[in-house]
């Protein structure tokens, strides 16, 4: 079939050019995943470090625990806390170190859990029962356990 209004030749070297064009095209897109991940790996871990940092600047919540009258006894599960979030760092990190992108999805869960963690420091021990730091630590606990589980640990 021919276009009435292009001869045969020049439908050819269109459609060349579609093809290389096309070509091209994927290769550029190829050639961008390495960028994006060595970005979501230096500025991502940047990121969830310095997030946790603010965590353990307060003493962690370990330190929280401590703090709270009543909640002392029960501190190690402040020390589990920290611990996890910190492994969920640490396994973003390995991802990056053998050359498997981690996925934006990874990325937001990760930061979610720091979110959760930093939000504790919100509830001052000298205003909030200590059942209500208790709830918020475990629930933080348990939404750690649970990410780590999802990455293998």
């Amino acid at each position: 079939m021919h276009s009435p209004c292009m001869n045969p030749r020049a439908q050819r070297k269109l459609g060349k050019v579609f093809f290389i064009f096309t070509f091209a095209s994927f290769f550029i897109f190829l050639s961008a995943l390495p960028g994006f991940a060595n970005e979501m790996c230096t500025k991502g871990k940047k990121s969830l470090v310095g997030s946790f940092d603010v965590i353990q600047a307060k003493g962690g919540v370990w330190g929280l625990m401590e703090q709270t009258s009543g909640l002392k006894e029960k501190s190690v599960l402040g020390l589990q806390v920290d611990g996890k979030i910190r492994r969920t760092i640490s396994i973003f990190e390995e991802m990056c170190q053998d050359g498997k992108t981690p996925t934006p999805e990874l990325f937001n869960e990760i930061q979610d859990v720091i979110g959760d963690g930093r939000m504790l420091f919100n509830l001052s021990p000298d205003r909030t029962p200590p059942k209500t730091i208790l709830e918020s630590v475990t629930a933080v606990n348990e939404k750690a356990t649970a990410l780590l589980k999802k990455l293998g640990e």
